[in-house]
């Protein structure tokens, strides 16, 4: 069978400062660029208590892996992060549509030099949808609660600024307007209704302004009693 050396991005949500464990898995596999930034879980209270989720507050990490690690990656963030129990955390991964060269060769190199190996099981692929909403600061209310109505269990929040070339007027002239993104991962079949009503609620005729859109995940894990 031949290797499958192409780069997926991968993603790891775990509680708040927890982001050196997912460093440090992401180390184990010889995976030299990874990242990470804060984020805010949009669950429900009782779906919280459900899980066992006891905070909000979340650490986002990504990393960049070629394929052949994957799942072993699985398996040690089952194992090690407990992911395989739900409210411990989700990681998935996303399909790149391109990367240059030299960083493809450097990252599969780094792999292999750290005994990465093809395991013979992979799970199920193509199950999940990451959706992806940017709205106006202060808008991930209306954003969640019509993505709730149409079956999300929940999301992850992360800020920004929307940069435009020409700096909006102001005091000091560089301000740009404040962002949110919402993300939520689901099953591919609600991603429809979701993103419609997502759309209908706050999407870019709105006073929240948003633009979505969805991306395709390859495997998932710690969501499985978010499946239903």
């Amino acid at each position: 069978m031949r290797e499958d050396t192409r780069i997926r991005l991968v993603v790891l949500i775990l509680d708040r400062g927890k982001g050196g464990r997912a460093a440090e898995l992401f180390a184990s596999y010889g995976l030299p660029l990874h990242y990470g930034m804060p984020g805010r879980g949009t669950a429900n209270s009782e779906l919280l208590d459900y899980l066992g989720l006891g905070e909000t507050e979340k650490d986002v990490a990504f990393s960049m892996a070629p394929g052949f690690t994957i799942p072993g990656l699985l398996q040690a963030a089952g194992e090690k992060l407990q992911l395989a129990v739900p409210g411990k955390g989700i990681l998935f991964t996303l399909p790149l549509s391109a990367i240059g060269g030299a960083a493809a060769r450097f990252i599969s190199g780094q792999a292999h030099r750290a005994g990465a190996e093809q395991e013979e099981h992979m799970p199920e692929q193509g199950k999940n949808e990451l959706i992806v909403v940017v709205v106006n600061s202060g808008c991930t209310d209306t954003v969640m609660a019509a993505a709730k109505k149409a079956g999300a269990r929940g999301g992850t929040i992360l800020h920004g600024r929307r940069v435009t070339e020409e700096p909006e007027k102001s005091g000091d002239g560089r301000v740009h307007p404040e962002k949110d993104i919402v993300t939520i991962l689901a099953p591919r079949e609600l991603r429809l209704p979701i993103m419609e009503a997502v759309n209908q609620a706050a999407g870019v005729s709105t006073e929240s302004h948003g633009i979505l859109f969805s991306l395709p995940v390859e495997h998932a894990m710690g969501l499985s009693r978010m499946d239903g």
